[in-house]
């Protein structure tokens, strides 16, 4: 079975080279830690001491979420090194800056089994977590030859993922079963992991660890300098639409013109989710006519450029997104006026901002229900009816407040999922 998976995952890389040979010379993209994903670490890993906690995170988002789990494990088992995995660059370069000196950050491999094995013998975990729904059978299978406990934490299989593993259920199922322990974050996805072939008895619902994001107290300073960076006079309505995806930066542009009739001074601040399109997107709005600018260019060896004129800021930064939210009157959540899952809801929550976002929301789909039905979030189909509600929430101040409270009571509601995976850890590291 797995012979076959290892066959089938061969040669849908060779007919996926073309795309990733034209994206690595279009974009540079594939190429940073391509030895790594082949096994082959670098040395401060092959130094570190066996028995470190293995801790995996696809992106940015994922890893944004495990920060008060990393804090936990750091304060719990001070003598176990720390190493975290990544897939994509984004993840890399935010887990690398946020992490330093805290542990080691390093790609995740690709799963053929020599690529396996060789990390595997580097790395030499005690245990490794596993987040959301990264399902690979060579690496589970791997691991559970070796004794090694893989836990599948903050857990959730999204619609469209539900339906392409129960299409291969005879390969999932096993893989499943070689999880020591599935903890997933709502009693929906406990049902669709069962039905998937994960052993009940292991498999068990502790909440969404995001729901613990830290506090924004202490972004203060920072949120004061992105307003004198930005120039922000006091007063100016901004918008942030955040994580934004291929084909949606357009409609974003058309609900702002829409929007400026009502509001002229309005600012756009527009922060698409993949490094790569940076240039693709200031491409699309030079071409559009904006008066736009980068956030790169703001700064010129540490020292602000000040006297900016523009009507929309192109946040082409990593990591500062989160921050960046404190600034908005209203929220924009991006990824889901196209059909690509939407994305994560609660940081501008945790400011108190307004939320708007598209039908697409698959990916968060019990979060963004929470939040639609207490009216801490509005739901828009297209750029005529984000532009529609725009115009109501700067019409209406007490509105935007009480939708912000609303959402953060919520966040305060859901808390806790972070303690409690802490705590079925305990017992299974006493004996990793």
């Amino acid at each position: 079975m797995l012979f076959l998976y290892s066959l089938c995952f061969t040669l849908g890389f060779i007919v996926a080279l073309p795309y990733f040979l034209f994206q690595a010379i279009a974009h540079r993209k594939y190429t940073r830690g391509l030895f790594q994903r082949l096994g082959f670490l670098p040395e401060y890993i092959r130094q570190m001491k066996t028995g470190c906690i293995w801790i995996h995170t696809v992106s940015v988002g994922e890893f944004l979420a495990l920060q008060p789990l990393i804090s936990g494990l750091r304060r719990d088992y001070p003598d176990r090194h720390l190493a975290v995995s990544t897939t994509t660059l984004t993840g890399q370069v935010v887990a690398s800056q946020r992490l330093a000196g805290a542990a080691s950050v390093f790609y995740f491999p690709f799963d053929w089994k020599f690529a396996v094995r060789r990390s595997l013998d580097q790395v030499r975990p005690a245990a490794v977590l596993i987040a959301e729904t990264e399902i690979w059978p060579n690496f589970l299978a791997e691991c559970h030859r070796r004794q090694i406990p893989v836990f599948l934490i903050n857990g959730r299989i999204s619609d469209k993922s539900f339906r392409r593993y129960r299409r291969i259920r005879w390969l999932v199922k096993p893989a499943l079963e070689s999880f020591h322990s599935l903890l997933m974050q709502n009693a929906a996805d406990l049902e669709r992991i069962r039905e998937l072939g994960s052993p009940s008895e292991r498999s068990h619902v502790l909440g969404n660890l995001k729901y613990d994001i830290a506090s924004p107290a202490t972004d203060n300073g920072r949120a004061l300098y992105f307003r004198e960076l930005f120039g922000l006079a006091p007063g100016t309505f901004t918008v942030v639409a955040g994580s934004t995806m291929k084909g949606e930066e357009p409609l974003v542009g058309d609900a702002l013109r829409l929007f400026k009739k009502v509001c002229p001074s309005a600012i756009l601040i527009l922060a698409p989710r993949h490094a790569e399109r940076f240039d693709e997107a200031a491409t699309l709005l030079a071409s559009q006519s904006w008066r736009f600018i980068r956030r790169s260019a703001l700064e010129k060896n540490g020292t602000i450029v000040a006297g900016q004129d523009y009507e929309i800021l192109l946040l082409d930064s990593l990591g500062e997104l989160a921050q960046v939210y404190a600034l908005a009157d209203v929220v924009f959540v991006g990824g889901s006026l196209v059909p690509t899952g939407g994305h994560n809801i609660i940081e501008p929550a945790l400011y108190r901002k307004p939320i708007l976002f598209g039908p697409h929301m698959d990916n968060f789909r019990e979060m963004a229900s929470v939040f639609a039905t207490s009216g801490a979030a509005w739901m828009v189909r297209d750029a005529g009816e984000l532009a529609i509600r725009l115009a109501e929430l700067y019409r209406q101040p007490e509105t935007r407040l009480r939708m912000g409270e609303s959402g953060f009571q919520i966040l305060e509601a859901n808390r806790g999922a972070t303690q409690r995976t802490l705590d079925h850890l305990k017992v299974i590291f006493g004996r990793a």
